[in-house]
């Protein structure tokens, strides 16, 4: 595995998934813009050239800073649908993946479409905190739509796990495959000259093109056609505007995700756990064991209402109550069994731009796995979060219409005493918020640098009932704190180099003075500099 993409620069760096798609981010700084247009071009070109894991029509949430310290948090994940919706019958299905070491079943079909606010999220993001035209931060989009975008080794590794789902309908097979009819393999060239004409009237035209989009998507998407998305939903939703939750850690600052990401508070709520793990050895078995400790505590918390819970923002200042942390920190124990990991795909990616001013814009999007089905004539492969066990954990179709969905997904920025930023976010599902949480600590706690803390192992804990699952990365670790984390249970699962099942922590700082990132190599990490 490569090592991470590091870079210094004094005007601005972007770390994503994708070296094109930093490089449309870098493109927007080095025309004068700032954190927010920055972030918006990177996303806007994921939507072309990391079409397997994000898209227009599905969700997405994002914190930002401005240079004078002015914090926002947005939240434009997916809404429950289905207001006013007449009793139909459901395009719900679902299809087998193989990932080698499991096989597990994905929900697709319209019917596992939930209305996707990314694209109207970002619009208005760049349009209250942006600096550039639109027409400008949309063009290195624009252009990789049209003139192809070259296929990375971990996009070219998610479309061959997924070509049961990409090739579901005729559309989509024509979205992912190469004029020959295939899945592309690493550095072969794919267009979307449809979504590009897409981005492009939208940045010339926003409110009157997206309004175009959606009515197209209640009438493909709705009851008539297997779908639950209709005229009402679209009229009720809108992108949250929200304060972030924010934490002290150590003379850090923190600002995550509120409500209804449920990323954002696990991972404040671990930190305040981990405090007092930096005099632990770095890496050491009692450095794993206090991990392995907390994350368990997390998943205790994580009950079946906690997802509908923590929605109150009493609820949250309870948890992160000085005495309730106490509590848990003297419950915390080890135990449990723990059986093999849940798929490794966690079909996110992350962003995060950091401007020459000291301004810092951090998103994450996702699009599920996709459902398998296309909005015609736009190249817009609509998501499948309804289908998505872990933001449906009490069964698919049961949330009311009109709701905000909740996710795992968490960009968090930190200050620290001296006054330095660090940003980051993280794809992967469910194991996002420890691998965030881990970076944060290790730079926090262990003084490390973040090219140490993004590259060190990690491993991650999972509730199966009264059991605990538990998987880890088995280079890193010195060969008695392997085996003491092997000891923890008869069956870990070991991933012999570094995964992306533990997701992708892009991140940015201001350590060391000068803006600079790292990507992750997990997830295909690049660092584009302005």
């Amino acid at each position: 595995m490569k090592s991470p993409t590091e870079s210094k620069t004094g005007r601005g760096v972007v770390a994503a998934g994708d070296a094109q798609t930093a490089e449309a981010g870098a493109v927007a700084l080095r025309a004068g813009g700032n954190a927010v247009d920055a972030a918006v071009a990177s996303a806007l070109a994921a939507f072309i050239c990391e079409v397997a894991l994000c898209g227009p029509l599905g969700g997405g949430v994002m914190v930002a800073r401005d240079p004078d310290g002015a914090l926002r948090a947005a939240d434009f994940f997916g809404r429950t649908p289905g207001l006013e919706a007449e009793a139909g019958a459901l395009d719900f299905t679902h299809t087998a993946i193989d990932f080698g070491v499991t096989t597990q079943l994905f929900h697709i079909g319209r019917g596992s479409a939930a209305l996707g606010l990314a694209l109207r999220g970002l619009v208005e993001m760049h349009q209250r905190h942006g600096r550039l035209p639109l027409s400008v931060v949309a063009e290195p989009a624009v252009a990789l739509g049209r003139r192809g975008f070259v296929i990375g080794e971990q996009m070219a590794y998610i479309l061959s796990l997924i070509e049961p789902i990409a090739t579901w309908t005729p559309e989509s097979a024509r979205l992912f495959q190469t004029a020959d009819g295939r899945v592309p393999v690493a550095g072969e060239r794919l267009h979307n000259a449809a979504l590009g004409d897409v981005l492009e009237a939208v940045a010339r035209r926003p409110e009157g093109t997206l309004a175009d989009l959606y009515h197209q998507l209640t009438v493909e998407y709705g009851p008539q056609n297997g779908g639950l998305i209709t005229p009402a939903d679209v009229r009720a939703a809108q992108v949250a505007h929200l304060a972030p939750v924010q934490v002290k850690h150590r003379g850090w600052t923190l600002a995550t995700m509120p409500a209804p990401s449920t990323g954002g508070v696990l991972i404040a709520l671990g930190l305040a756990l981990s405090k007092g793990v930096g005099a632990l050895p770095f890496l050491s078995a009692a450095h794993a064991e206090r991990v392995i400790g907390v994350q368990q505590r997390l998943l205790r918390v994580r009950d079946r209402d906690f997802d509908a819970s923590v929605r109150d923002p009493k609820v949250v200042a309870r948890l992160l109550d000085p005495g309730s942390i106490a509590a848990m920190r003297a419950a915390m124990g080890v135990e449990g069994a723990v059986p093999e990991p849940e798929s490794p795909l966690g079909s996110t990616t992350h962003i995060t731009a950091l401007d020459g001013e000291g301004g810092v814009a951090a998103v994450t999007l996702t699009n599920g796995e996709g459902c398998g089905s296309v909005l015609s004539g736009t190249g817009i492969e609509l998501n499948n979060l309804l289908g998505e066990e872990d933001i449906n954990p009490r069964g698919f179709h049961q949330d009311p219409p009109g709701r905000p969905m909740v996710t795992m997904m968490a960009p968090t920025i930190a200050v620290g005493p001296a006054g330095g930023l660090v940003a980051l976010g993280s794809g992967g599902s469910n194991r996002l918020r420890n691998a965030i949480m881990g970076v944060l600590s290790h730079i926090i706690e262990h003084g490390v640098s973040p090219q140490e803390a993004v590259m060190a192992p990690r491993l991650h804990v999972e509730s199966d009932g009264e059991a605990f699952r538990l998987a880890f990365e088995g280079g890193g670790w010195d060969a008695d704190v392997r085996a003491a984390i092997e000891a923890r249970s008869p069956a870990p699962v070991r991933f012999e180099g570094r995964n992306m099942f533990f997701g992708g922590v892009h991140l940015t700082h201001t350590l060391d003075g000068a803006p600079a990132g790292v990507g992750d190599p997990r997830r295909g990490g690049a660092v584009a500099v302005a």
